[in-house]
């Protein structure tokens, strides 16, 4: 009995948890419906900015979603070969998609919920640091981040959907890679080792409350080593076009990788091979084929432009993406950078010159002579570039790729300083420089002391409602109508849940007492979570005063209350006895 006891505490531990996440839903909509004043420009412009997730950059390169509106269940396999350099070698890597015979390949419509799943993937990653299994989600969840309804259609398709994910298996040779062993593997993988939808068995005797997923290991791996590729959520729901979808998460390596060229060649049969389409064989047909896809990226801002034409030796055909303007201003915003930078002024006299190199930082100075740059070259370069740009950031970039480097690659480390300062080269958001570092320990820091605070002022409040509905049970109840309540709640238990019959008397006497607490709790008009923490903060910056002798709790009133107010729950961010589920009555 001890063990079905520890497996109902742990659902009822779950159940709290949902209700409490849902209880701070439904407080946040209903501040999202109440009107609001003209936002400030910074305001606008903070709401204007994009939703930003973090992918594992695998299953984008490697072409494991194909553009479709329907099931593709007659391909039993898609193959895609790969070559690349390594130790100046010419490499050749193959990934096989290989689809369960029940669902065939995964198409568009899973990409779409995989990066939904991502995003709070990455708010996961956010708040905590690090990613662990399992990771629960709601359908509901899932479906409102992809702006869609809650038909019973969408429902079933994310259930089919953990299903295609979890039996669809990678077979890499060399393709994938690990990022926290830095090899490539040759081995058989899946994106979910286990999925569990909501209302199926969880475990012996535990159903589950919503759905849950078992990332595979190399996939948690990649992501605790930040092996992600940045997407643009919200403009990405706004693609129709299904080739479209599968291009952005390639657009985003691609372009990456030749973002100094201004423009990244793909020859057209490998980008058929990756997308698994149709490969034509005439210009007319293939421009016809890519015209919509691509001018709704150029349209969105991904690319500038486009084109198809003959390779070089003339046997085939390319395709030539032109970097857009969005690609540029995302990298901005991402790095923190502004849009529009600063312009050097025009030359000036050569005194001008010499007073403006004096006044120039003295402590980047420093940071450039320790790297062999002389001091009137330092002075003369930090007097011509904007004051905003993150110089040290590009100097500690130089150090990392010079540190990675062979001497043959590096023969004069102090011009490639310079040329990283004179050419404002963007640092990667994936590498961690000093200032970086310790903004991130800031706000973790400041995270972290607020979470103790609000945890603090949480087990206040929890303790102040315990002891009105004590002093209530005390004062407005008779002991016989207390007997009475509970005896009552535990006839409800027992009509409404079979398994009490079967929990030991002191169990169920336990079960019961909660549920007339709970009972007993809407019939008390708190002081509300928010007018409770405005009390004690107050408190707290009076405390070094003289205090009279009064109860420090804020008092509950005992008046009887409307119907409409009765039909009410109080409106706190953690009401943990919230009678939306009627089995939670372990928390007062």
């Amino acid at each position: 009995m001890e063990t079905s006891t520890d497996k109902f505490e742990e659902l009822i531990a779950r159940r709290l948890l949902t209700q409490v996440e849902g209880e701070m839903k439904r407080k946040s909509n209903s501040e999202e419906g109440k009107p609001k004043g003209k936002l400030s420009k910074r305001k606008q412009e903070e709401l204007a900015s994009p939703d930003f997730i973090k992918i594992e950059k695998n299953l984008t390169s490697l072409g494991f979603f194909t553009p479709s509106s329907k099931r593709i269940k007659n391909e039993k396999a898609k193959t895609i070969t790969f070559t690349r350099t390594v130790d100046g070698n010419r490499v050749e890597a193959k990934v096989t998609i290989a689809p369960a015979a029940l669902y065939g390949l995964p198409i568009t419509a899973d990409q779409d919920k995989f990066l939904a799943l991502n995003k709070i993937i990455t708010d996961i990653q956010q708040q905590e640091g690090q990613v662990n299994n399992p990771i629960g989600f709601t359908s509901t969840e899932l479906l409102r981040l992809l702006s869609q309804g809650d038909a019973g259609k969408n429902y079933q398709e994310v259930a089919e959907w953990l299903d295609v994910m979890t039996s669809t298996t990678i077979i890499s040779e060399g393709a994938v890679y690990l990022a926290g062993k830095k090899v490539f593997a040759k081995d058989r993988f899946h994106v979910f080792d286990r999925a569990v939808s909501v209302g199926k068995e969880l475990e012996p005797g535990v159903t589950a409350d919503k759905n849950y997923v078992w990332l595979s290991s190399w996939q948690l791996e990649n992501i605790n080593n930040r092996y992600l590729l940045p997407i643009d959520f919200d403009a990405y729901k706004e693609l129709k076009n299904h080739i479209a979808k599968a291009l952005v998460p390639l657009l985003q390596i691609w372009l990456f990788a030749s973002q100094e060229e201004g423009y990244f060649e793909k020859r057209y049969d490998e980008l058929c091979q990756i997308l698994a389409i149709r490969q034509y064989r005439h210009l007319s047909e293939i421009n016809r084929n890519f015209t919509p896809s691509l001018d709704e990226l150029r349209a969105h801002g991904y690319i500038a432009d486009w084109k198809v034409e003959k390779t070089t030796d003339k046997k085939a055909y390319k395709v030539i993406f032109y970097h857009g303007e969005k690609f540029h201003r995302d990298q901005d915003r991402r790095l923190g950078r502004k849009t529009q930078r600063s312009i050097p002024a025009a030359q000036t006299p050569a005194e001008d010159e010499k007073g403006a190199a004096e006044q120039v930082d003295t402590g980047l100075v420093a940071e450039l002579t320790n790297r062999g740059i002389l001091e009137t070259a330092a002075r003369k370069l930090l007097a011509t570039v904007p004051a905003d740009q993150p110089i040290l950031d590009q100097l500690e970039w130089g150090d990392h790729l010079i540190s990675r480097g062979s001497v043959s690659n590096f023969r004069n480390p102090p011009g490639f300083y310079l040329y990283l300062v004179k050419g404002n080269v963007t640092v990667p958001d994936t590498f961690e420089t000093s200032r970086r570092r310790k903004l991130r320990e800031q706000a973790q820091a400041a995270r972290a002391q607020a979470e103790v605070e609000r945890f603090a002022l949480e087990q206040s409040y929890e303790d102040y409602c315990r002891q009105e509905i004590d002093q209530y049970i005390a004062t407005t109840l008779s002991e016989v109508e207390h007997q009475q309540l509970i005896e009552a709640k535990k006839q409800d238990l027992l009509k409404q849940y079979r398994w009490t019959s079967t929990c030991p008397p002191e169990t169920l006497n336990q079960l019961a007492r909660g549920a007339a607490r709970s009972e007993i709790k809407k019939r008390i008009a708190f002081t509300t979570f928010e007018a409770f923490c405005e009390e004690e903060r107050a408190r707290r910056t009076q405390r070094p005063q003289a205090q009279p002798a009064t109860s420090l709790q804020p008092q509950a009133k005992f008046q009887p209350l409307s119907p409409a107010e009765q039909g009410t729950s109080i409106p706190t961010p953690i009401d943990l006895t919230d009678d939306s589920t009627d089995d939670n009555y372990l928390t007062v």
